[in-house]
């Protein structure tokens, strides 16, 4: 009897070793870019009908950003390239070091105005991926229109730490629109807005102006080699929206942070 055992226990042997041998599923990267697409598909055509849809349009964009959530912690999302969800609504930037990755989608529930949702994944290092939230965002007690992202730039310091400046876009009534510009750093697993535009009485985290009317001269300008940063100059208009004067408030990096020149 004992014999027996013995057999039938070597004659698993190799079924265990091929089950400890066998691969281990990776990250469709590619299956997410077509789910995220399809929903963002559905949450395009329920805004058709928003009147009689509005309930199944929010549902829908909460799912979505569930879904985008439970991926995002994923290191293989730093890398998808999500073309086809890109095209169809998503907007996702990622970070030259591949460790922090914005995106931001309209949620199609507005008017003139829009609503954005928006979120970051980043490396909290020890090999886990956090998320922080935007929008929507559960401390506001008014829902919060938020902002689309409009650009992710990787700044390194001499003292080597690593800044992410992060660009947005909102959009509200009618002309009345404004741009952001922010300072992250990622310190003990969390992402944290970092003070690092020098204005000549204080340190700011970010910097943000009002605008009426799009042009070329309503951007946040930096530099190919990240050493200057340009503001654009808006004159007050009777409207109270703003417009643009072509002229800039400039800011040059010093190594530690963007300092304004007087």
């Amino acid at each position: 009897m004992i014999k027996n055992i013995n057999s039938l226990g070597r004659a698993f042997l190799p079924v265990i070793a091929i089950l400890l041998a066998a691969p281990v599923f990776a990250f469709d990267t590619i299956q997410v870019d077509k789910k995220i697409t399809s929903m963002l598909q559905k949450i395009s055509a329920l805004s058709q009908n928003q009147a009689d849809d509005y309930d199944k349009l929010q549902d829908a964009n909460a799912q979505l950003l569930n879904y985008i959530k439970k991926n995002s912690t994923n290191a293989q999302m730093m890398k998808a390239p999500l073309k086809e969800a890109c095209v169809n609504g998503l907007t996702a930037f990622v970070s030259d070091d591949k460790k922090v990755r914005c995106y931001s989608w309209d949620t199609l529930t507005g008017g003139t105005m829009h609503f954005f949702y928006s979120l970051i994944s980043y490396d909290a290092g020890d090999s886990s991926f956090k998320l922080k939230v935007l929008n929507p965002n559960d401390k506001e007690t008014e829902e919060d229109p938020g902002s689309c992202f409009e650009g992710l730039d990787t700044i390194k310091t001499k003292d080597g730490k690593t800044v992410y400046l992060v660009r947005d876009l909102f959009i509200g009534s009618g002309m009345i629109h404004g741009r952001t510009i922010t300072a992250y750093v990622v310190a003990n697993g969390k992402l944290m807005e970092y003070p690092f535009f020098q204005t000549s009485k204080k340190t700011l985290k970010s910097i943000n102006f009002g605008f009426g009317e799009y042009t070329d001269a309503t951007e946040f300008v930096l530099s190919s080699d990240k050493k200057t940063l340009k503001v654009p100059l808006i004159k007050p208009t009777p409207d109270e929206t703003g417009a643009a004067t072509g002229k800039y408030l400039t800011y040059a990096f010093d190594g530690s942070r963007f300092v304004f020149k007087k």
